[in-house]
């Protein structure tokens, strides 16, 4: 027995307690707040260096996008959505305007749609409806033998 505190030496302190589970809080706490910060923060991908659009399956050919589609791929430029009608293709850039998220085209209504807020633009990019305020930057597109690219910045 501990004449001083008047405790037996194997017993654990109410202060060593609170100590431990004061670390395994705070420890699940900075987990918590590591993964939401890497969550709103998008990384940059540093690997995509090229002119040419990639998708899952590599360089972006024309004939692989088919009549009224739109397929996202990534460029030097970020994440680029290429819309075919007829015989041309249009590029936007394909992060909304309001908070970032990825868009797509919706061949059925005619219109490029944010899954997130239900921002809608049209084939040019202009704002149809908001909470997107700015409309989505064009990009010129380059056709090419090896497939489709943006066009190099103009010198």
């Amino acid at each position: 027995m501990d004449k001083q505190r008047g405790v037996p030496p194997d017993k654990v302190s109410r202060r060593f307690v609170n100590f431990v589970l004061g670390l395994g809080f705070s420890g699940i706490l900075s987990g918590f707040a590591g993964t939401a910060l890497a969550y709103l923060s998008p990384r940059r991908d540093s690997a995509v260096t090229s002119d040419f659009i990639t998708g899952r399956d590599g360089v972006l050919r024309p004939d692989a996008i088919g009549e009224n589609r739109g397929v996202v791929g990534r460029s030097r430029l970020g994440k680029i959505l290429v819309i075919r009608k007829g015989n041309r293709l249009f590029g936007l850039q394909a992060r909304c305007t309001h908070l970032g998220c990825t868009v797509g085209w919706d061949g059925v209504a005619q219109q490029v749609e944010c899954p997130c807020h239900g921002a809608c633009f049209d084939i040019r990019g202009q704002v149809l409806r908001g909470p997107a305020r700015q409309p989505l930057a064009q990009i010129e597109l380059v056709v090419g033998d090896e497939g489709v690219q943006v066009a190099p910045p103009a010198t």
